[in-house]
């Protein structure tokens, strides 16, 4: 793989940055990391000591310096920036939600393309053998005896509990579930769904979102989402069903870096084939496309997105 990109930096200098890009990258056999660049030149020092590499002044002074980046900052930081390393023609390895918006999601997948580079999107699910093997398994359920009809998933974080390393983060406060949980449960669904035409979605309790999809075909599926779930109430669930019979997710028993050295893998495979990755900045903005929907759904006038019941 000799036109695989080596000198990786990480854009990003927090807890995700450290412990799992940073932490997987330091340990690749296959990959140097250079280091780390963020807000602050000196917690990028910091986080460069324990981990690995140097601190860099400036995200652009990182830029130049390496290969391909991998980005762990919110989202609506992460898109410019991803758009930025693509047309100076670093591969790039983006985190979900790719942006918070359509336009910055478009943009990324347009600066790919200009760029001239390989792209990924980190779903941590999709990079666990125990999910991976799963879907494999549901797809050949599927092709022997016809398409899924149905899905739900539940994603629920318990950001407010003790210790939480996102608890800060101002972002997922101000986003909620739909934009945090929502990519991980539609990462899921999507591999063995066709893609998503239109949406319907109601809230509940604090940060709580259901939504309904409709997918191309006529399957349908429903998300239960939320980073606020009570103490006990958090975890993840999905489960398929039609012809060939109703099937849930299993758990995953992998580290997440261990997964995104395989992201890392499948990125520098792109990158020296020219093959885009199934996994790449379009697959990522089509997920920030149906987060979007979903929300404008919401944004509308109570009486025009429900339906009163009659009470007696």
């Amino acid at each position: 793989m000799s036109d695989a990109p080596r000198r990786f930096g990480v854009l990003g200098t927090g807890h995700w940055a450290e412990t799992c890009h940073g932490a997987a990258l330091a340990a690749h056999p296959d990959v140097e990391l250079v280091g780390f660049a963020g807000r602050d030149p000196a917690r990028a020092a910091e986080v460069a000591d324990r981990v690995g590499g140097r601190g860099f002044a400036s995200p652009d002074e990182l830029i130049g310096a390496v290969d391909a980046v991998t980005i762990a900052l919110p989202p609506d930081v992460q898109a410019p920036l991803a758009a930025r390393a693509a047309r100076a023609g670093r591969h790039v390895l983006v985190e979900k939600p790719l942006a918070l918006d359509l336009p910055a999601a478009d943009d990324v997948v347009a600066a790919v393309r200009e760029g001239g580079v390989a792209s990924l999107v980190h779903t941590t699910y999709l990079f666990q053998p125990d999910i991976t093997d799963w879907l494999e398994q549901m797809r050949a359920l599927a092709a022997e005896h016809g398409p899924w009809e149905g899905a739900i998933a539940r994603w629920a974080g318990t950001i407010d509990a003790p210790g939480n390393p996102y608890g800060a983060s101002a972002w997922r406060r101000e986003r909620g579930g739909l934009w945090d949980t929502g990519p991980h449960a539609l990462s899921v669904l999507l591999e063995l769904l066709p893609p998503v035409e239109r949406v319907s979605a109601g809230r509940g309790a604090r940060d709580a979102v259901n939504a309904a999809l409709e997918h191309t075909g006529g399957a349908g599926s429903a998300l239960s989402l939320t980073l606020t779930a009570p103490a006990g109430a958090g975890g993840s669930f999905a489960a398929v069903w039609g012809p060939g019979g109703r099937h849930d997710m299993p758990r995953f028993h992998g580290t997440v870096q261990d997964g995104f050295a395989r992201a890392v893998d499948r990125l520098r495979a792109a990158a020296a084939t020219g093959v885009p990755d199934a996994l790449d900045a379009a697959c990522a903005r089509d997920a920030v496309a149906v987060l979007a929907a979903v929300e404008e759904h919401l944004a509308r006038p109570v009486g025009e997105r429900t339906t009163p019941v009659a009470r007696r």
